[in-house]
């Protein structure tokens, strides 16, 4: 590429020439809109307008930073189509994935039933109608013995969000849940004695759930059994890990009104006294 005229050396008029140095503050001030070159040919310093020069420099760095700003355009728009795409794809997986699972769930599959009807109560845009069948679908999931439905039913109960608040059938649910081993299920029980909800108050029975649910390698039993033990006294302590080891006894309910009538807990089996004295056997006198 040649040199501009303004910039070609005015003693040879060679066109090779590159921009040089001022010699001094004072000549810089003295020409204003001037810069010095020096002829390659000649040699020869003069002092010329630099705007040919630099546009001529600035233009190939303008025309790098178009083409950047195009390619970041072409690969912005690659993005947003493969997104596009990549949505649509998510969308019919999702639409392939729930229709076995619903089709289950009409067959009585347990898990199928939890699945849909926790999916339902978690879309924002659910209808009254749609939390009913889903709360219903919960239900037979608990009551045919999957674990994750009792707890969920249980929390359900226990907030009254989809649901009428039943402290009573939530201690049911989630008593259950504890009963058959599981972790979440004995953590949850063991909140419900601690702060006496649907189950009588009872610091040494919630050591004893989280007690459990810390031995089935619940971290949250761990963290929620140290921090009521340092609330014992210590023969309560000693009285709840030894009843940590123990079968569970019969759940004593905080409240046996009416309003629990349709979920009762499990009655209590009658206790078996062994008598004080052996029974006398009968004589001839008698």
């Amino acid at each position: 590429m040649s040199t501009p005229p303004s910039t070609a050396c005015p003693s040879c008029g060679s066109t090779e020439t590159r921009m040089s140095r001022w010699r001094s503050h004072d000549e810089r001030v003295r020409n204003p809109g001037l810069h010095p070159f020096r002829c390659a040919q000649c040699e020869h310093r003069f002092l010329a307008r630099a705007g040919g020069y630099a546009g001529r420099r600035r233009w190939p760095v303008l025309a790098a930073g178009a083409s950047a700003l195009l390619l970041l355009a072409i690969i912005g728009a690659t993005l947003y189509v493969v997104a596009g795409e990549d949505e649509a794809i998510h969308e019919t997986e999702q639409i392939a994935a729930v229709e076995p699972t619903l089709e289950a769930a009409r067959k009585g599959d347990l898990e199928a039933q939890f699945r849909l009807a926790r999916a339902a109560l978690l879309a924002p845009e659910r209808s009254k109608d749609a939390t009913r069948e889903a709360v219903e679908m919960l239900r037979r999931a608990a009551e045919g013995g999957h674990t994750g439905a009792m707890i969920h039913l249980g929390k359900l109960y226990k907030s009254g969000v989809g649901t009428p608040q039943n402290y009573n059938v939530a201690a049911r649910w989630l008593g259950e849940a504890a009963r058959a081993g599981d972790p979440q299920g004995m953590v949850e029980f063991g909140r419900l004695h601690r702060s006496g909800i649907g189950v009588e108050q009872d610091a040494v029975q919630a050591y004893v759930w989280f007690n459990r649910a810390a031995a089935a390698l619940s971290m949250e039993g761990v963290q929620e059994r140290d921090s009521i033990a340092i609330k014992l006294a210590p023969e309560d302590l000693r009285r709840a890990q030894a009843l940590s080891l123990e079968d569970e006894g019969p759940v004593r309910m905080a409240d046996e009104s009416p309003a629990a009538a349709d979920t009762p807990a499990p009655a209590p089996a009658p206790a078996l006294k062994a008598s004080a004295a052996p029974a006398r056997a009968p004589g001839r006198g008698d």
